[in-house]
């Protein structure tokens, strides 16, 4: 088959990741298969079916202790060590009502069947139920004398059972209000109550490790079943469900002498199912199989009485159901709350599509994951203590497969200072090299085979181990759960190689080289198997973290805490590249695509991907809170990549540059659609398409100028076309056009393009809509400064324009020739009769000739286009005019300066060109005839006033 060629990566994607999302204590099931847990002080939601996290709740920085769902499984109510109650959508995620009812922190929780009534037990001594619609308290029992651990609904009489940690169970009628029954029996506190499915028969379990079977009708027990083990768990179990051990009892059908099942987890890190009518136990599981025990801290039946869902004390949860045979229980899927600090990760399974991930964190277990709903399939548990460095091999052909299809093992170091060989399939251990001194921090396979496995450590020491025993110890033991002892490893060469600590070893491809990075700062070259020294790489100013061969080239990369990696020649150990960027100490490093680029982690919490001919850095990747400890790749062509750090997160990435580029071409091609459709509605003058996909395409530009052609058309149309776009537009961009409006409103050429758009969205969108964008105060701050600043530069504009008028006026070459030109003029711009106002009466108080003579009495005659009135005004007629002024002064308004600045510059340029050609007549006529002499200053001021407000109201 030919190779594919080897494409260079250019990003990754995040594909799933594992996460802390349990620290112990209270978790509660819902039907539909959500789980709540506790994380600290907040509430996390977690899908059971893919273990991935759905839903967090925020908390109130105190810690979660009790949490109850309602029996849809739509609402969760919770309590925290604040004293808050909480009542949220699970959907939403919102929290619908809180409350304080208690004078000390809530320890568990109950709802009815109905979901109408909440009950709490509280370590006030007292026990209440609440009205969940109503948010008010309807009963409030005390009379425990010591803590209150548990409360439970019981329908059949409308009664609550509580107990505490006096070793009382108390059960108190809701109608009456009142306690009816103490049930003595227990010594220690009470930490279980369950009842059976006829609502009648209840057990409680202590930690004085018996069982005691109780009769609610009365109010008797029945039976006293010792589990000698402290019980933190108990729930009763279905006799019909196939369940191991209830099959072999033949109930009888009297009422009462029923024998019920039940199930206890304690202690003892085992789950085990009794009879109560032999007060046996018929059936154990012992321990989980593969993985690491750890004692339980409740015990919980899965929705359907599917099975068991069982929580430790590390923070895990397991899950266990029956088999369809009903003899055992299986271990079908076990979530980890919280993995701690992730030392180092390999990827299991077939090398171009593994299958599953191993974990070291900071303790002495080491967790396999499924790739498919990231839930751990096993526990490797053998080391004594945390587990710090691991390395993975493929088996060789013909080799035995492990169970599950992993053929790959799997070799270990940990602070107990030994080296083991694991077969993951199975998970058993199937070898032990003991001889460091000190903390094992560093293993590796030969790559061609596992037929050696080299080890470093703390003590400086460098040790060759062979792989014989232990690959015959898994050819020698094919069934599982077979007692064949571990081999040990045997050291066949050793030496002391740094000065100070090594953190890592990287074997070349054709197993002839190994490099050792020290925490002396430098790199070591060595030859297998012999361990002879061929080089000593030194330049790095601080401890060496990791070093990987190149695939390609007779080359190695090495990572350091001096924030740098560094690309060295094999053949005489100088340095070739420098790759700079991190903020911090690089500690992984890798190669990908055929060595020609790197991956790297560090102290900063980011991952790089750099090219390794241009030391660029292509691409960074933030995925972790803390130090980016751990870092492997796998799949076909490294297009799988995990990293795990101080913050307890495992991230998986997925490479995406083919379906990036894939996505870039595709809207690529609809960006281009949408521009043609553009250009076609420009060239149909559909300016409401037009500015549709303008805004579309986020072209601003392109959107200013169809809003401006639209404008060109009229201005109800442009209003038309604006409020039809932003009426369709939804929060985010609403958001978006204010941008734009804010931009392009700086900007004295398009502030009235960008009002007329503002002036829309006033118009079809409510204020409460628009107050709830997010940054609106600031927008609304920017448009409000540069509007006001363009209406004082209008105004400014409009008032210059009188000096105009009033120069003209005051050359007097707008005033017409009465005896030779009147009748050039149109019917409304003829000089009025000597003696008439201006609304058409006549005044005898006012002196007539005194208007008729040039110096005193002005003519001004508006030319603009759209009409003109001639006017001939007297002193009282003047203050008329400048009232009727004043009010149109108080009434005017941005919209109308605005509409004056779209239609009055071309009005005034046809004033312009009128009033130069009325001067080059004037200045002829004043040729030929003596200039009039201005008798009365003061009256022709007068009149130019009054004329320039007449204009000035033609202009508004």
């Amino acid at each position: 088959m030919a190779q594919q060629p080897i494409k260079a990566k250019l990003n990754y994607k995040p594909k799933s990741s594992i996460e802390v999302f349990y620290s112990g204590g209270a978790v509660s099931l819902s039907k539909n298969g959500l789980l709540a847990c506790a994380c600290q002080d907040d509430i996390k939601i977690v899908d059971t079916l893919s273990g991935a996290v759905v839903n967090t709740l925020s908390g109130d920085s105190e810690g979660v202790s009790a949490l109850a769902f309602s029996p849809s499984g739509k609402h969760l109510f919770s309590g925290s060590r604040s004293l808050q109650q909480k009542w949220w959508d699970v959907e939403q995620g919102t929290c619908l009502r809180s409350w304080k009812g208690h004078r000390a922190p809530v320890l568990h929780m109950a709802v009815d069947g109905s979901g109408g009534l909440l009950a709490t037990a509280s370590a006030d001594k007292s026990a209440k139920v609440w009205d969940i619609e109503g948010g008010f308290c309807t009963h409030s029992f005390s009379g425990h004398s010591g803590v209150v651990l548990q409360v439970l609904f019981q329908a059949k009489q409308l009664t609550l059972v509580t107990s505490g940690d006096d070793a009382d169970v108390r059960v108190w009628d809701l109608v009456s209000k009142s306690c009816v029954a103490v049930l003595k029996g227990h010594y220690s506190a009470v930490t279980s109550l369950s009842l059976a499915p006829d609502g009648w028969s209840l057990i409680s379990g202590g930690r004085d490790k018996v069982v005691h079977l109780w009769d609610l009708r009365k109010n008797t027990k029945l039976v006293t079943i010792p589990v000698y083990e402290a019980v933190e768990g108990a729930v009763v179990i279905p006799s019909d469900k196939g369940f191991p051990g209830t099959a072999t009892e033949v109930p009888s059908q009297a009422p009462g002498k029923r024998p019920v099942f039940f199930a206890t987890g304690g202690e003892s890190g085992r789950v085990k199912i009794w009879s109560s009518a032999t007060a046996q136990c018929v059936y154990e599981h012992l321990g989980l199989g593969t993985t690491a025990g750890g004692n339980y801290t409740a015990v919980a039946m899965l929705p359907g009485h599917a099975g068991l869902m069982a929580a430790t004390a590390d923070c895990n949860l397991l899950f266990l159901q029956p088999k369809a045979d009903g003899s055992a229980l299986d271990l079908t899927k076990q979530l980890i709350g919280n993995n701690d600090e992730v030392t180092d990760m390999r990827f299991l399974g077939p090398p171009a599509a593994p299958t599953h991930i191993a974990v070291s964190s900071n303790s002495e277990t080491i967790r396999v994951f499924s790739l498919a709903d990231m839930s751990c399939s096993a526990s490797l548990a053998g080391h004594t203590d945390t587990v710090l460095a691991l390395d993975a091999a493929p088996l060789a052909d013909g080799a035995r497969a492990g169970a599950g299809g992993l053929q790959t093992v799997l070799a270990s170091g940990g602070k107990d200072n030994q080296v083991r060989v694991w077969e993951c399939g199975m998970g058993r251990c199937l070898g032990v090299g003991e001889g460091h001194v000190a903390a094992v921090s560093a293993v590796a396979f030969t790559r061609r085979s596992a037929k050696h496995l080299v080890s470093a450590g703390a003590d400086k020491l460098l040790k060759v181990w062979n792989m014989a025993s232990a690959l015959e110890t898994l050819a020698a033991s094919p069934i599982e759960g077979s007692e064949a002892p571990m081999a040990k490893l045997k050291a066949t060469a050793a030496t002391s190689a740094h000065d100070k600590d090594i953190n890592a070893i990287a074997v070349a491809p054709n197993d002839s080289l190994i490099c050792t990075a020290s925490q002396d700062r430098t790199a070591k070259i060595w030859r297998l198997p012999d361990l002879v020294l061929v080089n000593t790489l030194r330049g790095h100013k601080r401890g060496v973290w990791a070093a990987q061969f190149s695939p390609a080239d007779q080359a190695v990369a090495t990572a350091s805490g001096d924030k740098t990696l560094r690309l060295w020649a094999l053949a005489d150990g100088t340095c070739l590249k420098t790759f700079e960027g991190h903020t911090a100490s690089v500690l992984r490093l890798s190669f990908v695509s055929a060595g020609t680029q790197l991956l790297s982690s560090g102290a900063d919490g980011l991952v790089k991907l750099w090219n390794v001919r241009s030391t660029e850095c292509l691409n960074t990747f933030d995925g972790h809170e803390d130090k980016v400890w751990a870092m492997t790749v796998g799949g076909f062509q490294e297009g799988l990549v995990a990293t795990g750090g101080g913050d307890a997160r495992v991230q998986i990435w997925e490479d995406c540059t083919l379906q990036d580029k894939a996505e870039a071409a595709e809207e690529e091609e609809a960006t281009l659609l949408k521009q043609q459709r553009l250009s076609n509605a420009l060239q149909d003058k559909d300016f409401t398409a037009a500015a549709q996909l303008a805004f579309e395409l986020k072209q601003p530009g392109r959107l200013l100028a169809v809003v401006n052609m639209a404008c060109q058309a009229g201005p109800t149309k442009a209003h038309h076309i604006l409020t039809h776009l932003v009426g369709q537009l939804s929060e985010e961009e609403l958001k978006l056009c204010l941008e734009y409006l804010r931009d392009w409103n700086t900007n004295s050429r398009h502030c009235a393009v960008a009002q007329a758009m503002l002036q829309a969205i006033l118009v079809k969108h409510r204020p409460q809509v628009l107050l709830k964008i997010p940054g609106m105060q600031d927008l609304l701050e920017a448009l409000l400064s540069y509007t006001q600043r363009h209406f004082v530069r209008m105004d400014r504009l409009v008032r210059s324009t009188f000096l105009l008028d009033y120069t003209l006026a005051s050359m007097n070459v707008l005033m017409p020739d009465v005896g030779t030109d009147s009748h050039k003029l149109p019917a409304f711009e003829q000089p009025e009769a000597p003696g008439t106002d201006v609304d058409g009466s006549s005044g005898t108080d006012v002196d007539t000739d005194a208007f008729m003579q040039p110096a005193v009495v002005v003519h001004t005659v508006d030319v603009r286009t759209d009409g003109g009135i001639q006017l001939q005004a007297g002193v009282e007629e003047q203050q008329q005019v400048q009232a009727v002024n004043d009010s149109l002064d108080q009434q005017e308004d941005v919209g109308k300066v605005q509409e004056e600045m779209l239609g009055g510059h071309e009005a005034q340029q046809q004033l312009l060109q009128k009033a130069k050609s009325a001067m080059v007549s004037g200045s002829k006529r004043r040729k030929s005839e003596p200039q009039p002499v201005q008798k009365d200053a003061a009256a022709l001021k007068a009149g130019s006033q009054t004329a320039v407000k007449v204009k000035r109201k033609k202009l508004i």
